[in-house]
């Protein structure tokens, strides 16, 4: 772990264009110390996070193979075309990093959709999501931990000094829970999920990072008290996009690794500024920080086109030299 003098930025994954090579190159040059495998859905069916997790899975189980319908994903009776592209991407996406980011020693993280979006996202052969099946969570759990194992296993080997973090993309988990998961139709929602049972499903993943030496968080698109504290205590960090200061001052304690989205409508000194002043006043000293934060932009603000993610990327960048100068920041 590093203390805040120490913060980086990185980003989970979402990039533009369709070449592996220029995300890599891009990817290494600017986040030479927490680095990430290159998501580019301007590529196609497949190379969505929803489709490179269907990928991992039906390289596990062809129960899971999936195939591209008008309304999205739905799961298919075998593995083709569609599933052979995910893996293709997979496999450009990590031969480009690797021969980008050689001999690479910071944080390397790896981003996954869920298995709560996941099912909330892919459909059944009936046309409803896989949300609606209750009894497809664990199994669809333990094929994505096995999945997720052997990908962990695979950037270990590229990557032998890294420190291994997984990201569980969750932004349809609060909703889920919620009973606010639209049917096919649109005219109702589904059920919710009982929040036992989607952290449940949770917890062999996170127990699966850790064996692996590997930090494991969640990201929510909202945040939610409760879900916080569960995955706490199960050994989980949480991705902050609007944290809690109670869960923000546990983390740093503990020295966990605290993801940071900035906002974009913010300039980068009011982001930095803003960062600072939840921490100090949670009683800790700016310079003397010891939780290893990571600040990352936003999903949005990286995936559209190459000037917007430069633009954001460069915006994150001076986040974290402001918090890397404590003077330069609270002294203008």
């Amino acid at each position: 772990m590093c203390n805040l003098a120490n913060a980086r930025a990185s980003a989970l994954g979402v990039l533009p264009g369709v070449s592996a090579q220029e995300a890599a190159q891009v990817a290494a040059g600017e986040f030479p110390e927490a680095l990430f495998l290159p998501i580019l859905p301007q590529r196609g069916p497949g190379a969505d996070p929803v489709g490179r997790t269907a990928g991992i899975l039906s390289s596990i189980s062809s129960d899971f193979s999936t195939s591209v319908v008008p309304s999205g994903w739905q799961i298919a009776r075998t593995a083709g075309i569609d599933m052979q592209r995910a893996q293709n991407f997979l496999r450009q996406d990590q031969d480009a990093m690797e021969e980008h980011a050689q001999n690479f020693a910071g944080v390397f993280t790896c981003s996954v959709v869920g298995p709560i979006s996941w099912r909330a996202s892919v459909e059944a052969a009936s046309g409803e999501k896989l949300i609606r099946d209750r009894g497809a969570v664990s199994e669809v759990t333990h094929v994505l931990t096995e999945g997720i194992r052997g990908h962990l296993a695979l950037i270990a080997r590229i990557f032998p000094h890294a420190k291994l973090s997984v990201v569980l993309e969750e932004p349809d988990a609060v909703a889920a829970c919620n009973g606010a998961i639209p049917t096919a139709s649109g005219l109702n929602t589904y059920v919710n999920v009982d929040r036992a049972q989607i952290l449940g499903s949770w917890e062999p993943l996170i127990h699966m990072a850790v064996a692996c030496g590997a930090s494991f968080g969640v990201a929510l698109a909202h945040s939610d008290e409760l879900f916080t504290q569960a995955l706490m205590g199960a050994g989980a960090t949480v991705f902050l996009g609007s944290g809690s200061s109670s869960f923000l001052g546990e983390q740093l304690e503990a020295r966990n690794a605290v993801y940071w989205q900035v906002k974009p409508e913010w300039s980068p000194r009011k982001n930095a500024r803003d960062i600072a002043q939840r921490i100090m006043s949670l009683g800790f000293e700016l310079s003397a920080t010891t939780g290893s934060l990571v600040v990352v932009p936003t999903t949005e603000s990286v995936s559209q086109s190459w000037f917007a993610a430069r633009s954001a990327i460069t915006a994150v960048r001076e986040v974290v030299d402001l918090l890397n100068d404590e003077d330069r920041l609270l002294g203008e």
